[in-house]
């Protein structure tokens, strides 16, 4: 047996396998990008830890999370903001803000307590109704809302946060919420279809307001002027508006007092709980994400070796038959594992090898992939035989070659430029079918999917097992 042969023949589908797995990543990564797939994600994720829209809302309000988003301006943007007040001229610089992909524990910890500590008061009640009423202005495709207004409607929205925190940690609270009421009564004047939707904010939130005034005024509610006694009342309003946070943090916040002594401790203790909770929630959004992910190069790697014919069947065969071919794939495949280390001492990893560069490589080495429409009449398929002419069948037999015949199909009423042709691959083959093609192409897809950096590891060590030795920059690293 040619064990020098069989590894290279390994070397080379590696190689190949290396290439499309690197494609796939270029499209999967543009695909998340374009659908902003990590942010929406982790906005559901939020969603189902707060288990209340208007508090999600809050809390990607928050200027801590608000930061970190990414925000698109259309031109002009330096225009003053009384420019376009004018009916003609609104709408002219939308913002658009990109939810955030990635938020720190921190900052989530910071932004839920603020919240928490200021949920019940009047001002954070009518916060959450303004940012009801701005998501469903711009969810509704019935309504398309002038820009000033959203604006306008954003900076009452930032009055009402401040408010919240000046009512829930200043003795001002009857001044800011009156100004707060003010300015939301001259928003309903200003804008009078609006004027009911305002008018509801501001009764629902004073209803809440009593409920949550009768809650805590209760004999079970915390009492006491401590910061982590507020943090527990601010806990207990949170039933009020939602029930499964104020319950999950009650878990979270569960007898702290018992084992830590100071204030501040216990502070920072339920700070690490919570913290805690959201990077379990994340460990469990990006184990979905990575298991969505595996499904979609799947189906990306399937459409590809579907698209392009690499067949890794057919290749198998190919570099056994082909010791030339098989060299020089084996060359490039030593070539990519040779990459020089970064500035760091770490080698390069896959991802950041150019994938032009090697699909250009790959390219050169004239593999049995992709796919040619040949016509009937093309000289493969004559014969000086007369008795028997060659043909392209989806099962050859006799002298037939593989291919799919478009001759008498209705596709070819609707592409008419492949009637009376055949789709062959791009290197006649006799010995192959359909069913073996289709299977060659599943193995393919597969194959890909595992990823570009687990057939990089391999084709090392493969390469190694050649006989080539180690890579001098490895051999500099012990």
């Amino acid at each position: 047996m040619n064990l020098g042969a069989i590894v290279e023949v390994a070397i080379g589908l590696i190689f190949v396998w290396i290439v499309l797995s690197l494609t796939i990543i270029q499209i999967q990564e543009w695909i998340n990008v374009r659908l902003d797939k990590r942010a929406r994600d982790m906005e559901e994720a939020i969603h189902e830890m707060l288990a209340n829209p208007n508090l999600k809302a809050q809390f990607y309000d928050h200027p801590v999370i608000r930061g970190l988003t990414s925000k698109k301006r259309k031109e002009p943007s330096r225009i003053p903001a009384w420019f376009y007040r004018y009916p003609i001229l609104r709408g002219f610089t939308k913002e658009i803000r990109k939810l955030p992909s990635y938020i720190p524990s921190q900052q989530f910890s910071l932004a839920l307590f603020e919240i928490t500590l200021t949920a019940g008061t009047e001002s954070s009640l009518i916060q959450q109704g303004l940012l009801k009423i701005r998501d469903d202005l711009e969810k509704d495709k019935n309504m398309t809302p002038q820009q000033a207004v959203i604006t306008e409607l954003n900076l009452l929205i930032e009055f009402a946060r401040s408010a919240a925190s000046t009512e829930a940690g200043t003795a001002f609270t009857k001044k800011t919420l009156a100004a707060l009421k003010t300015k939301a009564e001259e928003f309903s004047l200003k804008y009078p279809e609006l004027r009911p939707l305002i008018d509801t904010a501001l009764e629902e939130a004073s209803k809440r307001k009593d409920e949550i005034d009768d809650l805590l005024k209760s004999k079970d509610a915390p009492r006491g002027s401590e910061p982590f006694t507020n943090l527990r009342r601010g806990v207990a309003a949170l039933s009020v508006i939602s029930p499964e946070v104020n319950q999950t943090l009650n878990a979270l916040l569960l007898n702290i007092e018992e084992y830590v002594g100071q204030q501040e401790s216990k502070l920072a203790k339920a700070r690490q709980n919570v913290e805690r909770w959201f990077d379990d929630s994340m460990d469990r959004v990006s184990g979905v994400f990575k298991r969505e992910s595996q499904r979609i190069a799947l189906l990306i790697g399937l459409g590809l070796a579907l698209m392009f014919n690499v067949d890794s069947i057919s290749l198998t065969s190919y570099l056994w038959r082909e010791p030339s071919i098989r060299a020089a794939v084996v060359a490039n495949a030593e070539r990519l594992t040779s990459t020089p280390p970064t500035p760091d001492g770490q080698p390069e990893a896959p991802q950041q090898v150019q994938v032009q560069d090697l699909i250009d490589q790959f390219s050169e080495l004239k593999l049995p992939v992709g796919w040619t429409l040949r016509t009937k009449d093309d000289p493969l398929f004559l014969s000086d035989d007369s008795e028997e002419a060659l043909t392209c069948k989806p099962i050859p037999r006799g002298k037939a070659y593989f291919g799919i015949p478009f001759y008498d199909y209705q596709l070819t009423r609707f592409l008419p430029f492949i009637k009376d042709r055949c789709l062959t691959t791009s290197q006649p083959d006799r010995s192959t079918n359909i069913f073996v093609k289709l299977i060659g192409i599943i193995i393919t897809a597969v194959a890909a999917r595992q990823g570009a950096p687990f057939w990089f590891d391999l084709l090392k060590r493969a390469v190694n097992l050649r006989g080539t030795g180690a890579n001098p920059a490895e051999k500099e690293g012990k």
